[in-house]
């Protein structure tokens, strides 16, 4: 896929150029999408993820949506997290364009969905310039009907089946070379058919073949998330049982 951006002011857009139309600004702005009756559900800390329905004048692509659903975006505002979102808020140092969370992650997605992995498509990203700082957004397709492995935890918990899917999808990425900066159960999504996505890549990083310790270093944290988890919901369908299960389906899948 193609991406082409555009300037106006202290804005800058990239998009996909299979869209329709160049985004519009209320693309970005909840407030607006609300207004429009687009906003189907909020998600994310402090309501920073907003689900869609596609504009009409976007026009969705094959592949969204399906039959009984029509297509959607995710409309996803960068926040900072820790001690440091209390000085800046939600606002990120500017060190260039390239350098901005969404063109590193619009560009870091394309790639991953031009492989064929399964990421939700980027639809687009935009950055508002404030001086030294700046404020992002992503726009993504969503993926009809997918709840997140955290979603599902926090009810009836997932068939081992499913875990062992979760591992080979793991395994996927880390055969192409691909590391999540923040493998986590909020980040992994289950299709209804079963099928697994993983998403949010920002600050993701392509590593070397001949480096190996990344990889069970990035199943180690999973499994340390899973676990505080455990320690600090109410409700969380989780065991040792289950993360055996997902090992036993990243160490059984074979590369693509």
């Amino acid at each position: 896929m193609e991406g082409r951006h555009w300037r106006e002011g202290r804005v800058r857009v990239l998009h996909d150029t299979a869209l329709a139309q160049p985004p519009a600004h209320w693309w970005f702005d909840p407030a607006e999408l609300e207004r429009r009756s687009l906003v189907t559900g909020r998600g994310g800390g402090r309501g920073s993820v907003v689900f869609f329905r596609v504009p009409d004048a976007a026009g969705g692509r094959p592949g969204e949506g399906s039959r009984d659903e029509p297509p959607q975006w995710v409309l996803r505002h960068y926040l900072r997290g820790g001690t440091i979102a209390r000085a800046l808020g939600d606002r990120y140092l500017w060190q260039g364009l390239q350098e901005t969370r969404p063109w590193q992650e619009w560009h870091y997605t394309a790639r991953l969905y031009d492989e064929g992995l399964p990421v939700p498509r980027p639809v687009a990203g935009r950055v508002v310039r404030l001086g030294p700082t700046y404020t992002a957004d992503l726009i993504t397709v969503r993926v009809p009907g997918a709840r997140s492995l955290d979603e599902n935890l926090g009810g009836q918990g997932v068939s081992e089946a499913t875990w062992r899917a979760v591992g080979a999808c793991i395994r996927r990425f880390h055969d192409a070379g691909h590391w999540h900066p923040d493998l986590n159960s909020r980040n992994i999504l289950i299709d209804p058919k079963g099928e697994v996505w993983i998403i949010d890549w920002d600050r993701g990083e392509h590593r070397p073949e001949s480096a190996t310790d990344w990889r069970q270093a990035n199943l180690q944290r999973l499994k340390r998330d899973l676990e505080k988890r455990l320690r600090t919901r109410e409700r969380w369908a989780y065991s040792e049982a289950c993360f055996s299960a997902l090992l036993a389906g990243y160490e059984g899948a074979r590369p693509r």
